[in-house]
């Protein structure tokens, strides 16, 4: 497997670990993938990992996001564009119609001189009101003859943009793109039960203060308190900071720059209480019973399609202590089961046509050469 512009230095090990398959062909497409990418967000390097999981035994991925924005370096951007088959954007909540600047990472007019598909983003809706001139730029960008494909990670996203965008192609709606990521195995779990709190940068500590109840609560019965960083990077370093806010004598904080580290120490816990989406997502593919304490769009949405939205409460909201007393079930696994399928589902979908709109473009001697599938995981 390729990433050119490594994201992660010897974060890249862990490709290591993937199964291997028989290399398809010297001739093989690549795929530019750009997003939210090497910005520290643990949700956001997942999506890296899962194209590389999907993707990375029969392309190679290059690495667009960050492309230079001065107009004299515009030649080598495009030379960069250009040298791929497609561009795969997403996922992650890149769309926010009422934030007045969008980001270059996102629309940039250069994606579009390829085949482009737009994977697995969210629409922003934690409020109602929108800015036209940003919803006109999306609608400009993803009406582009050059899209091939637009897909949301949940309904809602896809509602809104169904109405307002209107794009020339049909756009699918499944599960976040992290559901399709294969966890790494938890190591023995621990004889005392670990309550894990993941906790996000924010504007003021009294935020934490259910949180820090609940620890101290649980702490008093014997639970290991365990805060997990959920980034990498400086943006690790903003939540490691914020982390000093949730005081409970005898807590341990987790911090690591490796994406497995922080996923296992989710998957370690008895209970988690989140306040990030994807590692409210990780915890639910592990099986953890999950509060997630951010009741924004996209987390209700995750936590409706896994049938546990009953989980989720406001930071303050202190119903949490007799949801709590009452025992916290992990989401039914035949619902975890169910998003894990179809998010699956999608990567094959995904896979399969930048494929074959990559072989249909060489020439028939060359085809002759090249499998009609790839080896995309079963």
């Amino acid at each position: 497997m390729t990433l050119v512009n490594n994201l992660f230095g010897t974060q890249m090990n862990f490709l290591r670990k993937f199964k291997k398959t028989e290399q398809v062909s010297i001739h093989r497409p690549k795929i530019g993938i750009t997003g939210s990418f090497g910005r520290g967000n643990y949700g956001d390097e997942l999506f890296v990992n899962n194209y590389m999981y999907w993707f990375g035994d029969w392309a190679e991925l290059l690495l667009l996001s960050g492309l230079p924005k001065p107009t004299y370096f515009k030649p080598l951007a495009k030379n960069l564009v250009d040298s791929v088959d497609a561009v795969v954007l997403g996922g992650g909540d890149l769309l926010c119609p009422y934030k007045p600047k969008v980001d270059r990472d996102f629309i940039n007019p250069l994606y579009l001189r390829r085949p482009l598909h737009v994977a697995g983003i969210g629409v922003e809706l934690n409020r109602p009101d929108q800015i036209e001139e940003v919803v006109g730029k999306w609608k400009h960008f993803l009406n582009h003859r050059n899209v091939r494909s637009i897909s949301t990670r949940d309904a809602g996203s896809k509602e809104w943009m169904e109405k307002n965008i209107t794009p020339s192609v049909n756009i699918s709606s499944h599960p976040d793109l992290v559901c399709a990521l294969p966890l790494p195995k938890i190591r023995d779990k621990s004889k005392a039960p670990i309550l894990g709190l993941i906790t996000r940068h924010i504007k003021h500590r009294k935020e934490y203060i259910v949180m820090t109840e609940v620890a101290k609560v649980m702490a008093a019965r014997g639970w290991r308190i365990r805060h997990i960083v959920g980034g990498v990077g400086t943006h690790g370093l903003k939540d490691y900071d914020n982390s000093r806010f949730v005081e409970v004598p005898g807590k341990e904080t987790f911090r690591s720059e490796k994406l497995d580290d922080i996923s296992i120490a989710i998957g370690e816990c008895s209970l988690v209480l989140s306040m990030k989406l994807h590692t409210t997502i990780v915890a639910t593919m592990y099986g953890v019973p999950t509060i997630c304490m951010n009741p924004v769009f996209k987390a209700r949405q995750f936590m409706r399609l896994v049938d546990n939205e009953q989980s989720v409460f406001a930071h303050d909201d202190r119903a949490i202590f007799d949801f709590i007393e009452a025992g916290v079930k992990p989401a039914p696994s035949d619902s975890v089961a169910r998003v894990r399928n179809d998010a699956e589902a999608y990567m094959r979908t995904l896979g399969g046509s930048i494929w074959n709109e990559f072989r249909n473009s060489q020439s028939k001697e060359l085809q002759k050469k090249i499998p009609v599938t790839p080896p995309i995981p079963k």
